[in-house]
């Protein structure tokens, strides 16, 4: 029996869908026309709003062959579920024969149903269940394994349910399953899903037929041999630059820049596999001034580039071996402060970096090539390695420091009066006999210093160096002196002046010593034997002055003055005793104003008795039975010191004439003329005045006597007085007419 189907106003035969007994699915008529090898769908003839999905399934199975059976295992509810689903599609679907099992999986999938294949052969049977997470272990479970070459035909089969191997040949398995679940979305609920096989170096990809193809796809796109960096070679001739040095520095770029790009690449490329880096060689060819490089083909433009930029012409070589000649400043002088400063700048500034880097010792810092200070003393030089930069800073230093200093000229007056006075007086008493035979004889003397005190029994006769008056009366017997009186009064006053005076440059210090040397002479025990020896000590004037010019002109100095003198004669081995008076201080004065230290009294006074007791105490005749003496020694210093300011070598030079002029009149003009042989000195004109002394309002013309510069002067604005400068002897000629 055959139905006919009318398909427009072409008539066709179409086989009727068989009934098997108890089926109770009845396809309607007109849904299928056969056009050959091709079907065509045609729903529009059916009123009732479609064709049931247990329809399509008949429809299916009597065009393909294949059995189809209904996953009932939850029940009832799948064959309602198909029985309710209508098929709706809007136009005639015309398909190949071959391929409407696709379209039929197509349209199933659409719907929610998917098709599960279990068995193989005669025995095969395909399971029509519902795409739910319920029935996904049943899916995957008889999920079909197809081969990676055949797996392209399952690209229109979203029903079913397949596994494959790709072996991959560059990419990483670990790496590459990771990036596809990130792009094509696996693990999405229904088992799609990317497993790496790292040791089989594969992927095996799961899920239904088009997700399983497209992956595929995708994968071979991917599996691709990465392309490989071939080396270049290049010889590049260079015009100026040296090509050992360019080729040490073009070295130490390249590999600054290769290492900044290697980090952005792993920042910005992180898990993915990196080419294979070229190691670049640069090397100097010296033969004929070139560079011989190898790199890859994106270094070697950067070569090229600092290649163009550093090979140019330099009209002055630069240097970072410099020489500094130092015009007023010493050099080695200069060399530890310098050096010392160098290397506290170093320290602080490897402070601050390693503080900026949060103590990060790790952190990779730029070397800087340090600067290096060594003292030609031959030439007052300094010989310096530096860079351009340090060496403009330390130049800049240097120029400041290394500039004229002005001096000071420090005219003093040191004044000592002293006066000494001693009084002694005493009497001494003896009676001595030696006795004859048996008999016995007493004997009686006084000592009071005036005799020497030689054993008993031996003659007791007057000191040799006894001072004063020494009178007595000697018994005519063997050793009698019945007695000797002693009177003697001394008094020493001395005045002592001494006017030294200096010139010293600001800030730097200067010492005057004037001493006087005494011998005396010592005596050692060497090996039993005595041992006589001369030594010397020193007694004199020892001044030192440092000043400090401020901005103002206002003098800070710093004075250590040391005065010592003789106060005896030397006394067997003993030197002789020495008197030492010290002055420290630091003062600050105007330019030209007149310090006076003063008060360095000393004023000793010494009693002493010597007598018999009781009796040296009975009055008016107490002073037979001993000695008195009475010593008074003052002592009174002064200190006078003015400095003065020289700006100028014109100023120096007017000193130096009248000093000139002062050792003339001293030790004579052929003695002066020994030191400068063009001086000459018109004697007694030495100084011609050009000032207003009468206060008529013009210049006096006059002569100045050099005599009273035995004295400093002392012409000040707040400076000492008349009578001040009268004492110490300085003319009054040498004061402002205000202070006269």
């Amino acid at each position: 029996m055959l139905l006919t189907f009318t398909l427009g106003l072409v008539p066709f035969l179409f086989p009727p869908v068989p009934q098997e007994p108890g089926d109770d699915v009845t396809v309607p008529e007109g849904v299928l026309q056969d056009d050959g090898e091709y079907i065509t769908l045609d729903l529009s003839e059916l009123d009732d709003g479609g064709l049931t999905l247990r329809q399509f399934i008949k429809i299916c199975q009597v065009n393909t062959g294949i059995n189809f059976t209904l996953d009932e295992s939850s029940g009832p509810t799948t064959r309602q579920k198909l029985d309710s689903k209508k098929l709706l599609l809007y136009g005639r679907k015309r398909i190949k024969r071959e391929d409407f099992y696709s379209f039929f999986q197509i349209m199933m999938k659409i719907h929610g149903f998917v098709c599960v294949t279990q068995g193989s052969g005669d025995l095969q049977v395909v399971v029509i269940a519902e795409n739910l997470a319920s029935n996904q272990t049943m899916i995957k479970a008889n999920a079909q394994f197809v081969e990676v070459e055949g797996i392209q035909d399952f690209a229109d089969k979203p029903g079913t349910f397949v596994y494959t191997v790709v072996k991959l040949k560059y990419a990483q398995a670990q790496d590459l399953g990771t990036n596809l679940r990130t792009a094509i979305g696996a693990n999405t609920g229904d088992n799609s899903a990317f497993m790496p096989l790292t040791q089989e170096q594969a992927l095996l990809v799961q899920g239904y037929g088009p997700f399983v193809a497209a992956s595929v796809r995708m994968i071979n796109v991917l599996d691709v041999k990465p392309d490989e960096l071939q080396p270049v070679f290049k010889k590049i001739p260079l015009r100026e630059a040296s090509a050992e040095e360019l080729a040490e520095i073009l070295t130490d770029l390249v590999e600054n820049l290769i290492q900044n790009d290697t980090q952005r690449n792993r920042n910005t490329r992180n898990n993915q596999p990196q080419q294979t880096q070229i190691e670049t060689s640069i090397s100097s060819y010296p033969q004929d001034n070139s560079l011989l490089v190898v790199s890859d083909p994106e270094t070697m433009d950067q070569i090229l580039d600092l290649v163009a930029e550093l090979d140019t012409k330099v009209d002055e070589p630069n240097s970072n071996y410099h020489v500094y000649t130092l015009q007023y400043l010493s050099a080695s002088a200069l060399d530890d402060s310098i050096t010392s400063f160098l290397q506290d700048s170093e320290q602080e500034l490897e402070r601050v970096q390693r503080q900026a880097s949060g103590g990060n010792n790790n952190r990779t810092s730029v070397a800087q090539q340090k600067i290096v200070v060594q003292v030609h003393e031959e030439t007052n030089s300094l010989l310096v390695t530096a860079t351009r930069s340090k060496w403009e800073e330390l130049k800049g230093l240097l120029d400041r420091l290394d500039r004229r200093q002005p001096q000071v000229l420090i005219e003093t007056a040191l004044i000592e009066v002293s006066s000494d006075f001693s009084k002694d007086i005493g009497l001494e008493y003896a009676k001595v006999e030696t006795p004859v035979g048996e008999a016995q004889k007493g004997f009686v003397f006084t000592s009071v210093g005036i005799t020497n005190g030689d054993n008993i029994g031996d003659a007791r006769l007057p000191s040799p160096t006894a001072a004063g008056l020494t009178f007595g009366i000697f018994d005519g017997e063997d050793l009698g002196i019945p007695f000797i009186v002693n009177a003697a009064l001394s008094r020493n006053d001395a005045n002592v002046l001494s006017v030294p005076s200096i010139l010293v440059a600001n800030n730097q210090s200067a010492t005057v010593t004037s001493e006087d040397e005494i011998p005396f002479q010592t005596s050692n025990a060497v090996q039993g034997a005595v041992a006589s020896d001369v030594e010397y000590t020193t007694a004199g004037i020892s001044l030192s002055i440092s000043p400090s010019i401020s901005a103002e002109n206002y003098l800070r100095l710093s004075i250590q003055l040391e005065v010592s003198s003789f106060r005896g004669e030397a006394s067997g081995t003993l030197p002789p005793p020495k008197a030492t008076r010290t002055i420290s201080t630091n003062v600050n004065l105007p330019d030209g104003a007149t310090m006076w230290l003063g008060g360095i009294i000393r004023d000793d006074t010494t009693n002493g008795e010597s007598g018999i007791p009781y009796l040296s105490d009975i009055p008016l005749i107490g002073g037979l039975f001993g000695s008195r003496s009475n010593s008074n020694i003052k002592t009174t210093l002064f200190f006078f010191c003015t400095p003065r300011i020289l700006d100028d070598f014109e100023e120096l030079r007017d000193l130096s004439e009248a000093g000139k002029a002062r050792a003339a009149e001293t030790i004579g003009l052929d003695r002066v003329r020994l030191i400068d042989p063009e001086y000459d000195f018109n004697s007694p004109v030495d100084v011609i005045l050009e000032q207003d002394d009468n206060g008529d309002g013009q210049a006096d013309m006059g002569t100045l006597n050099l005599s009273g510069f035995a004295a400093p002067s002392y012409s000040t604005k707040g400076g000492v007085t008349t009578d001040q400068a009268e004492r110490v002897g300085a003319s009054t000629m040498l004061l402002p007419q205000g202070n006269r």
